[in-house]
């Protein structure tokens, strides 16, 4: 739990600032566009951070990974609330990002240092809700707190004020997860002990040099976006699905501030119909896991095919189109009808993206960190790109024709885990990195 609310304080952060932009506007002297970019930093750093973040949980644990970058990003919250100037609001919203995507790219791995495979997609879909509310949530309680006589700094302090509580609760009731990291602290205690200094355990007899460094973080990741379709693809269908997300704070304004002429903070419900998507779509990713995936294990004695995970990915691509389609022609229709849409886009969501994860996991077992590392690489460019296109989008084409467009992409995108499911195994019979390739 507190790994999970840890995550969403980082998430909060990122989409609460979404109701700032019009007081940013008037005091900045800025254009709208101009103070979407607080959002659109933010993410964009999430492809940043990894890169240093993912090896030190690798070789110090996930403590020393996470804890330290996240008071950092705490920080640099707070200085983004005393800003004088549009400069300093957009440079502390970067680097919060970057500090802020510790726990977003090494939470993951704390999880399956506690859980097998057999039961960790259970406990991803329990962290993922937390993880979900950050972006759901942040509109609702910003609008809140920018309408009332609090101003905009206040969605800062208020992301300040729960993200140093739950800090103070990680400090307290996190432990060391990370067995390489354990073992190394054990031999180093019990060379104190016994005087033996011969005792060392694997993780020390690392290489960390540079070019390992960017073997590791930066060549490999990049490498195999490139060679392994399984990623590229898979890769591609999780970055718009994600983008899509962030896309929705641009969206929903529009929808239904400009177009229906509800306030500010009535305008931010609906986010709540995107959260309540995302509770069904666990619960149908539970079920799967302990009615088919589970004894699936069982039955292969701990092995099966990674193609096994798929059938959520795609009901959720075969949903994602019905909600965007949906969406865009109910425009003039009762309001309902675009709450449900989003409530359906929420859930097809976290079907495509969590089921993604965890079959990149699953495909490039020894590689995962790499597959991991392109794929939150892939979804923050993307996610920055939609974030910053969406308003200009939508106010050209029109609430029908730009979630149509959205919805076509989806179309072709839902194909994906129907070739994987059916040509997967044959695809990683070539590859070099991946289970079952030729290469392993």
């Amino acid at each position: 739990m507190i790994l999970g609310f840890l995550t969403m304080g980082a998430t909060l952060a990122s989409s609460i600032f979404s109701a700032a932009f019009v007081q940013l506007t008037v005091e900045f002297n800025i254009g709208i566009q101009t103070a979407t970019l607080g959002i659109a930093l933010y993410i964009l750093a999430f492809a940043v951070g990894p890169i240093a973040f993912a090896p030190i949980s690798e070789y110090k644990g996930r403590r020393l990974s996470v804890l330290p970058a996240y008071f950092v990003f705490i920080c640099f919250t707070a200085a983004t609330a005393v800003s004088k100037d549009i400069q300093s609001v957009m440079i502390t919203r970067f680097f919060a990002g970057v500090f802020a995507s510790a726990p977003v790219s090494n939470v993951g791995g704390a999880l399956a240092d506690l859980w097998p495979a057999k039961t960790r997609a259970i406990a991803v879909v329990l962290y993922s809700f937390a993880v979900v509310g950050g972006p759901t949530l942040g509109p609702l309680i910003g609008n809140a707190a920018a309408t009332s006589y609090l101003g905009w700094r206040w969605t800062m302090y208020l992301s300040v004020i729960y993200s140093s509580a739950i800090f103070i609760c990680a400090i307290l009731g996190v432990p060391e997860t990370y067995a390489p990291v354990l073992l190394t602290e054990k031999a180093r205690r019990l060379r104190l002990e016994t005087q033996n200094f011969a005792l060392h355990s694997k993780q020390e007899t690392q290489d960390l040099s540079i070019k390992v460094f960017i073997k590791k973080n930066l060549y490999r990741p990049l490498t195999m976006l490139a060679t392994e379709p399984i990623l590229f693809f898979v890769c591609m269908y999780n970055g718009f699905a994600y983008a899509v997300l962030y896309g929705l704070f641009e969206v929903f304004p529009i929808a239904f501030e400009q177009k229906r002429g509800w306030s500010p903070v009535v305008a931010s419900l609906p986010f709540l119909a995107v959260l309540v998507g995302v509770f069904v779509a666990g619960a149908i990713n539970i079920t799967y896991s302990l009615k088919y995936y589970a004894p699936a294990v069982t039955k292969g004695k701990g092995k099966v095919q990674p193609e096994v995970r798929l059938p959520p990915m795609i009901l959720g691509g075969c949903m994602f189109p019905i909600g965007f389609f949906w969406f865009g022609w109910t425009q003039h229709a009762h309001w309902i009808n675009q709450v449900l849409a989003a409530g359906l886009i929420g859930c097809s969501f976290l079907l495509i993206f969590q089921t993604g994860i965890n079959y990149l996991i699953d495909v490039f077992t020894v590689y995962s960190a790499s597959a991991l590392a392109a794929n939150t690489f892939i979804r923050s460019i993307f996610a920055c790109g939609l974030s910053m296109a969406a308003r200009p989008m939508y106010n050209n084409l029109g609430i029908g024709w730009a979630t149509s467009l959205l919805g076509f992409v989806s179309v072709v995108l839902a194909g994906v885990p129907v070739i994987f499911w059916l040509y997967g195994a044959k695809i990683r019979a070539k590859s070099s990195m991946a289970s079952g390739g030729g290469g392993r």
